[in-house]
């Protein structure tokens, strides 16, 4: 079981997680998508050894993107 104390510890890490991204010019971006498409950013951050699903889905948003100005289409 999880305490009271456990939780508020989680809360102010997850407080500072967001402070230090956004200070590092981060923005926080929540979605719920299909499990197929989280099974396969699993996929990727095991196959690029990244260490979270954020960093995966910060690739694919890259990947796509570089896609797009390529093709002559600024984002």
């Amino acid at each position: 079981m999880t305490s009271a104390r456990d939780l508020a510890y989680q809360a102010e890490y997850q407080r500072r997680r967001r402070a230090t991204a956004r200070a590092s010019g981060g923005a926080q971006l929540n979605l719920t998508v299909p499990r197929e498409l989280v099974a396969r950013l699993d996929h990727l951050k095991l196959d690029r050894g990244l260490p979270n699903r954020n960093d995966a889905l910060a690739v694919v948003l890259r990947e796509y993107f570089a896609g797009d100005e390529t093709k002559g289409n600024p984002p």
